[in-house]
């Protein structure tokens, strides 16, 4: 096998397990968000842990891309060391190059749309931040004073504040 078809194979390879791993970051970005809307916070350590191990092979993948960007920029004759897939490729021009910018346009894709999700998810927690604000700022107008504690150490006496919430459909 010639090494630019060896190089372009591998690079696609490549470009598919970085969309897969894209694909799994997507799956933890959707467990958090389940978990953020019921409230489970112990589950988001577990989640985390996932993210970062995906992260971590996301990193490695990416390296290992620029490896082989820069080999096949060098097979075509690129002389750039800061030359990109998309700088060989239109170099290329031919049929397995368009392929590869698919598979390509594939990966970004589904990047594009994890970064989304997780501003998504950063709207909600926000959200909930705010609620949870807005409940503990009424609980402290409701109890007299600043302290919640009498000068002997024993609690003081405060009417108790209710605050009902209601989530909306």
């Amino acid at each position: 096998m010639h090494s630019g078809t060896s190089t372009i194979f591998d690079l696609s390879r490549l470009l598919e397990r970085e969309e897969e791993a894209c694909q799994a970051l997507l799956d933890t970005v959707h467990q958090e968000r389940a978990a953020i809307r019921t409230l489970a916070v112990t589950e988001f350590h577990s989640i985390n842990c996932r993210r970062l191990a995906v992260l971590e092979s996301l990193q490695r993948l990416t390296d290992e891309r620029q490896s082989l960007v820069q080999r096949f920029a060098r097979e075509q004759g690129v002389s750039s060391p800061t030359a990109s897939l998309h700088d060989v490729l239109d170099r290329v021009g031919d049929a397995t190059a368009g392929a590869l910018r698919a598979r390509y346009n594939g990966y970004v894709g589904t990047a594009k749309l994890v970064r989304d999700e997780i501003a998504h998810n950063v709207t909600l927690i926000e959200g909930i931040r705010g609620v949870v604000e807005q409940v503990l700022s009424a609980g402290a107008r409701a109890v007299p004073g600043s302290d919640l504690y009498g000068q002997g150490g024993r609690a003081a006496q405060a009417p108790q504040a209710t605050v009902l919430l209601q989530q909306q459909a």
